[in-house]
């Protein structure tokens, strides 16, 4: 009896140690900068687009548990930290594309719609990416700028 008590203690142990090492593990948010991003091929990209919005979706559930309530926002991460918007904003930048506001956002915002110019920039480049998932992502994002008449197209010698 004393022996299978200390078998069962040793497993809620082992339990509660290994709840506890998710849980703190859980809430990690993993972030990109440009440079780890430049260079990816488009679907590279998509899968670091789509680990940075689970991190955070994740990082919500784990609060919610902490604190007994998921925000409204379910985790959603902010346009400026998901891989996808940083390399496109890497384009605009690069080739200088009027028209662009930086600090307006690509696709959801709490006040107010995204301008339609980034939307379509947006769609036009996930469209590239669909289609040529071994692409270089900035490739592809350069390559629906021009199919939007957004940079010249360069001229055949």
């Amino acid at each position: 009896m004393k022996k299978l008590a200390i078998i069962g203690l040793f497993i809620g142990a082992s339990a509660m140690a290994l709840s506890l090492y998710a849980w703190t593990q859980s809430s990690d948010v993993r972030h990109y900068t440009v440079d780890e991003l430049v260079g990816l091929t488009c679907e590279d990209l998509g899968q670091a687009h789509e680990e940075v919005i689970v991190s955070y979706h994740d990082a919500a559930l784990a609060r919610g548990g902490q604190t007994g309530s998921v925000g409204i926002d379910l985790g959603l991460p902010q346009d400026d930290v998901l891989p996808f918007v940083i390399l496109m904003r890497k384009v605009i930048e690069d080739n200088d594309l009027a028209g662009f506001d930086p600090a307006k956002p690509f696709f959801h915002s709490t006040t107010a719609t995204a301008p339609r110019l980034h939307t379509d920039f947006y769609a036009e480049a996930s469209s590239v990416c669909a289609t040529s998932p071994t692409m270089d992502a900035v490739e592809a994002m350069v390559q629906a700028a021009r199919n939007l008449g957004l940079i010249a197209a360069p001229a055949n010698p």
